[in-house]
């Protein structure tokens, strides 16, 4: 009997270690499948935001509807992940980016005959 326990004795640490290295990579999954829509958003507003930037410097000043093409179709995906998000409607899209974009002064909004443009 002492020999049995001593032999349980030396493996308790390693099955020990074992479920707690379990529960830490089942953990960090968990939070990272709770987390992946933020993420995904995250990652799609901000090639928006490059994209947009990108065609006012080569363009000069636009408007929402010129801006459009340049958004459409626009799609994030993580490393080694097989979710993916896009734009589909490149109008509502550029509907929440553009005042957020001018709100921290990444571009200008002005307003000429009747009509907005957006510029860097």
């Amino acid at each position: 009997m002492p020999q049995l326990l001593k032999t349980i004795l030396h493996y308790l640490p390693f099955v020990l270690l074992f479920a707690i290295a379990t529960m830490i990579i089942y953990g960090w999954g968990l939070w990272r499948s709770l987390r992946q829509n933020q993420d995904l958003n995250n990652m799609l507003t901000s090639k928006g935001i490059s994209r947009i930037k990108k065609a006012l410097r080569k363009n000069g000043k636009m408007t929402k509807k010129e801006l459009e093409p340049f958004v459409k179709n626009l799609t994030a995906k993580q490393p080694f992940g097989r979710e993916r998000i896009g734009v589909t409607n490149p109008s509502q899209f550029l509907n929440s980016l553009l005042p957020y974009m001018v709100k921290q002064e990444m571009i200008k909004e002005t307003k000429e005959k009747g009509k907005v443009f957006y510029s860097i």
